[in-house]
């Protein structure tokens, strides 16, 4: 009989090793807990998130999703990078400019690795020194708009046009770098930029109806403020008769004439593979420069465009896909 319990106590003893040894194998080798951090809903961040979920199970790496929207709001953002730092996640994963510097901030002293991406200039915002220089744990992908290509749709759709409106967000690092580089852009091509600043969506109809008095087109930049409010922004741009061009393909699903940019769904799936490297690959940060997508995509709007009694066959729209929402 003492010799049976004995059997019996080592064998259950055995079991449990074997249970608790495999929990421990999964928890350290084979799942990971990433912290997603985004500033606001939005179509072009809500693929930006989905594209990088997406891609990680593709990937077949193995993720709980600590999944957290700021609201737009750069304390909520803090709070919630903070949260992920005492939580220990393996990985931070932010999507736009402000939750990538709140993250930045709160990883300082660890060795949490931040990925990025739906950030325009991350050496303007000080995220990384430089776009080939990562050591500080933080890489991720750009989602810098091709301004000149899209500043010359407009000369496209109207030979003889002057002057472009870009409504931004002040508060947004992100949105400044754009304009800066629209304004220089837009000299070479003998256009004039004519802006507004906002600070909230209230500010929007007063901006477009400036806009509108002093410019033939209106030119959508990647600014979360203004991308949030899109439909509004249509309609409004619509009813003035301005041309509408935009940086980001979701927009002209929203009733932007055209756009031609980069996928926003692209550069979460992008993000994703920079993660997999990081926490599966256990490739050094250091070694993982911020990257840029080559994918562009054109989109037209046929009812924006039968508003303002441009053709499908028109020059601008060459090569696009077009949407009838």
């Amino acid at each position: 009989m003492k010799t049976i319990m004995i059997k019996k106590t080592t064998a259950i003893l055995l079991i449990m090793t074997i249970i608790f040894t495999g929990c421990a194998s999964t928890k350290e080798g084979n799942k990971f807990t990433i912290g997603i951090s985004q500033l606001v809903q939005h179509p072009a961040l809500d693929a930006s998130r989905q594209g990088f979920i997406d891609e990680m199970e593709k990937l077949g790496v193995e993720v709980e999703f600590i999944d957290q929207n700021a609201q737009a709001d750069i304390n909520n953002a803090q709070m919630i990078a903070e949260k992920f730092v005492k939580d220990d996640v393996d990985l931070i994963f932010t999507i736009a400019t402000l939750t990538s510097q709140a993250a930045k901030k709160a990883i300082e002293g660890t060795d949490i690795p931040l990925v990025f991406t739906a950030v325009t200039d991350p050496v303007f915002s000080e995220l990384v020194e430089a776009m080939d220089v990562t050591d500080n744990n933080i890489t991720g992908v750009v989602d810098a708009a091709p301004i000149k290509e899209n500043l010359e749709l407009f000369k496209a759709l109207k030979e003889d046009i002057k002057a472009v409106g870009i409504i931004y967000n002040i508060g947004e690092s992100n949105s400044e770098v754009q304009v800066n580089q629209t304004k220089e852009i837009a000299a070479e091509l003998g256009l004039t930029i004519e802006t507004v600043g906002i600070t909230s969506i209230n500010d929007i109809p007063q901006a477009l109806d400036t806009i509108s008095k002093k410019a033939e087109g209106l030119y959508i930049i990647t600014d979360n403020m203004v991308a949030s409010s899109m439909e509004l922004v249509a309609k409004l741009a619509g009813e003035n008769k301005l041309l509408t061009v935009s940086a980001d393909g979701s927009h002209v699903d929203q009733g932007i004439l055209v756009s031609k940019g980069i996928s926003y769904y692209v550069i979460g799936q992008e993000s994703a593979r920079i993660a997999k490297q990081i926490l599966v690959d256990k490739v050094d940060v250091a070694d993982i420069p911020v990257q840029a997508s080559a994918e562009l995509q054109k989109k037209v709007n046929l009812k924006a465009a039968e508003a303002l009694g441009l053709e499908k066959e028109h020059k601008a729209f060459e090569g696009a896909e077009f949407v009838m929402p």
